[in-house]
């Protein structure tokens, strides 16, 4: 019976074990594309963590059609190079490289609205449709084909031991294999073995530059789950035809930038919902070994998966981010120091902004190098006060580098805002991350008290050397006429306590929170109606495109009324009257449940500012935010306690 760390042979690719860290956008590569020494650094962590094949980021093979900001490029024997050093660096832990070389986004480009992309026909652009893409003419179809060639030769000249063709997810190779995108009426369109030609020339590109019996892994999006796009009856005759031309192992994939939630998956998702595709696979008789992803990082699961033969390969996207430890962790059995993924997408978010990718839950992802923790001979005291992410962060990073850490609760427990966050059924994710943390600070040196104010005279008599302020913020309640008369419940609070509603709920707020406590409520049966002053819900919400298409699929998918332009105006017994747009009407109503912002109280900090040497204060109690802000906060307020004035 397989297991997840035998070794393991697929073709002429030979891992020590079934963990793959997937292909995933970095943003700090060198200027020209090439693999920078963060990036390198980056890689060597998973490798050292224990991953058995590491796939660097996407790589494109040329920037005469399409400029990349972010994917690594590899047409120069410079960039070679550098990847012949991360090849280097990643073998010393035993672990092998897969190079995936991409064609390019085509449609789905998102860096440049004034320039039409490229891609197989005249199609919108994605991101702005007002474009309409360029088709490749057969001559630059064969430069492409080319290009992918010789960069398949460089990768493995530099030391790769695989090479993936990136035809999946609607990206440029994609768009050529689908009849949504692919109007083309020559040799490359039509029929699906014209549409796969441009796959079978890249593929004797390979060989011809690598040699037949070289790993060669293509990765494909069997189901787009998108109107007009590939139905999986239709990606399985795919993978039939392709199940005998030769590929060492078929990478699936789902869904498509229409559907984004289901390629790159969201705190929203079920964990296995890509495993659907691999068992259709085997159920059609597929013979080729199979690479599988889709929220995997449950070890249990991902256990499972191998054991069962669904799949050869257990893909690991932002499980790796998160912990790039995690092969070594369930190996040791050690799963409950496993840093979960919360399905955030920050890494989505903050690459699409063009800011470094980062990670809520590891501030030190993608700055391994960087953001090393010393230990301190500096045995200093620190009070940390309040307990959510920022506040538990920050005292498990200083009791780590070796200061007398104290946390103080004012509740019985601990979580803060993340209490809220993780009680909804659909975010066990963050419910996960909070156990992760409560686990670590009691595994730690912090003396903790629950049930415990913060008050200035309090602090001031215990005089540590310096307080790190998390105490949070406070939300806002508006004065609406009448309120008094029905249930009025914040909507923090009411999913930290989860506190009994009604059955028919008022939403005041179509924030991310007013919109996933709306869900929350609507999940336990009760008739729920969000109020939003703005024309949309979730126009507020600094949060990954993909995770924005997740939530919105929720609400659609249900039966919440949801009313926009509109304000509260006043309540009674059983109703509330709304303003929707200048229109008054009553909306039956026995529990008001308010979600329309926060407010910051600066008191406490003022106060011990010039009474204790070092005051600091981070998350929430700084500017109401996200818990990106709140972690990565705690932890560099912690790392840098020293240097800090």
């Amino acid at each position: 019976m397989p297991t997840l760390f035998e070794e393991v042979k697929i073709g002429n690719l030979e891992l020590k074990n079934r963990i793959v860290m997937d292909p995933m956008g970095f943003s700090h590569t060198d200027s020209d594309g090439g693999y920078s020494d963060r990036q390198i650094e980056y890689y060597v962590e998973r490798a050292r963590g224990g991953f058995g094949l590491i796939y660097p980021t996407a790589t494109m093979v040329t920037t005469r059609f399409e400029y990349a900001p972010m994917p690594n490029v590899l047409e120069t024997y410079s960039q070679a190079t550098r990847l012949s050093i991360l090849c280097e660096k990643v073998h010393h832990y035993g672990a092998k490289v897969c190079s995936q070389l991409s064609l390019g986004l085509g449609r789905v480009s998102f860096i440049d609205p004034f320039t039409a992309p490229k891609s197989a026909s005249a199609i919108p652009s994605f991101f702005f449709p007002d474009l309409i893409c360029t088709p490749y003419t057969k001559e630059e179809i064969k430069f492409l084909v080319g290009k992918f060639g010789y960069a398949s030769r460089l990768a493995k000249n530099a030391g790769a031991d695989a090479i993936e063709i990136h035809a999946y997810g609607g990206y440029l190779i994609d768009q050529f294999l689908t009849p949504l995108w692919n109007k083309r009426t020559d040799e490359y369109g039509g029929s699906l073995e014209n549409r796969l030609r441009i796959v079978y020339e890249l593929r004797d590109a390979v060989w011809e530059n690598c040699g037949r019996d070289f790993p060669l892994i293509i990765k494909l999006t069997p189901d787009h789950q998108i109107e007009g796009g590939r139905t999986l009856d239709e990606g399985i005759e795919m993978l039939k035809v392709l199940d005998d031309a030769g590929f060492t192992a078929f990478h699936l994939d789902l869904g498509t930038y229409e559907c984004w939630y289901n390629a790159v998956t969201t705190v929203y998702q079920e964990d296995g919902v890509q495993l659907y595709l691999a068992e259709a696979a085997k159920k059609a008789g597929i013979k080729t070994p199979l690479l599988v992803q889709g929220k995997l990082g449950d070890p249990v699961l991902a256990e499972r998966v191998v054991r069962e033969g669904l799949a050869e390969l257990i893909g690991l996207g932002h499980p790796a981010l998160t912990d790039p430890h995690w092969p070594a962790k369930v190996k040791q059995g050690r799963f409950e120091d496993i840093v979960p993924c919360i399905g955030c997408n920050e890494c989505i978010y903050t690459n699409l902004q063009n800011q470094r990718m980062a990670c809520t839950v590891n501030p030190r992802m993608g700055m391994e190098r960087d953001y090393n923790l010393s230990h301190t001979d500096n045995k200093l005291s620190v009070l940390v006060l309040g307990a959510g992410p920022g506040g538990m962060t920050a005292a498990i990073t200083a009791a780590q580098r070796g200061f007398d850490v104290e946390l103080w609760e004012k509740s019985d427990k601990l979580g803060g805002a993340l209490k809220a966050a993780g009680a909804p059924k659909f975010k066990e994710a963050v419910g996960k991350y909070l156990e992760y943390l409560k686990i670590q600070l009691y595994k730690s040196n912090v003396k903790v008290q629950v049930n415990k104010t913060a008050g200035v005279d309090d602090v001031i008599k215990k005089n540590p050397d310096a307080v790190i302020i998390a105490l949070g913020a406070r939300p806002v309640i508006p004065e609406i006429p009448g309120m008094e008369k029905i249930q009025v419940m914040e909507a923090t609070r009411m999913l930290m306590n989860d506190q009994p509603a009604g059955e028919k709920a008022v939403v005041l707020g179509g924030g991310i929170v007013g919109c996933e406590a709306a869900l929350h409520l609507y999940y336990k049966g009760k008739d729920v109606t969000i109020v939003e002053k703005l024309s949309d819900v979730l126009l507020t919400v600094k949060h990954a495109t993909n995770n924005d298409l997740a939530i919105r699929k929720l609400l659609s998918d249900s039966n919440i009324k949801i009313m926009t332009s509109s304000t509260v105006v006043s309540a009674d017994r059983g109703k509330v009257t709304v303003d929707e747009s200048g229109k008054q009407k009553d909306i039956p109503c026995d529990t008001l449940i308010v979600s329309v912002g926060y407010c910051c109280d600066k008191s406490l900090e003022k106060a011990l500012k010039g009474t204790i040497k070092k005051v600091y204060s981070i998350g929430d109690y700084v500017v109401p935010a996200k818990i990106i802000d709140a972690v990565h906060q705690g932890f560099h307020t912690a790392r840098l306690l020293e240097e800090l004035d």
